[in-house]
């Protein structure tokens, strides 16, 4: 790999077929690490969320025959993610922090997409639960009195 980053595309039918059909996607991400070791000459490869998923995007017993990577280079470490994907880079310590401690609130994310910018806002549903009284009505309206006769009893 010359310079901070590079594109391979990975065959991974070959390495695939050597195990059953069960250990299919465990193997393509092994192939896949593997192979960005090999032509970074580095251990420290890191996979990213996109390539993740379409590697495991048709289940585990069926794998795509070749994926298209970005690798760039950050810090000692590799970061490979799909063609045309956002490759996060060295993530802050707050953050992590951050995510840890945050309650149910509002949650603001921002995607870049080749220069496009997108905002997601996800709010939690809050759940309300019926009141005692109320499920106590339902419960009584449900249960039926000796005195009366079934709806749905034949009349004689």
């Amino acid at each position: 790999m010359k310079g901070n980053e590079a594109e391979y595309i990975i065959p991974l039918r070959k390495e695939v077929m050597k195990v059953a059909k069960y250990d299919r996607t465990k193997k393509a991400v092994i192939a896949v690490r593997q192979y960005l070791q090999k032509h970074t000459k580095s251990k420290n490869v890191l996979l990213g969320k996109e390539l993740n998923k379409r590697l495991q995007k048709g289940g585990r017993k069926n794998v795509v025959a070749k994926v298209h990577v970005k690798v760039l280079q950050d810090e000692d470490k590799y970061r490979a993610e799909l063609i045309g994907f956002p490759i996060e880079l060295t993530k802050d310590k707050e953050d992590k922090k951050k995510g840890k401690k945050e309650d149910k609130t509002e949650k603001t994310k921002v995607l870049e997409k080749d220069n496009i910018k997108e905002e997601k806002i996800e709010k939690p549903a809050p759940k309300e639960e019926p009141k005692k009284e109320v499920a106590e009505k339902v419960r009584q309206e449900k249960i039926v009195k000796k005195s009366e006769k079934p709806k749905n009893e034949k009349k004689k």
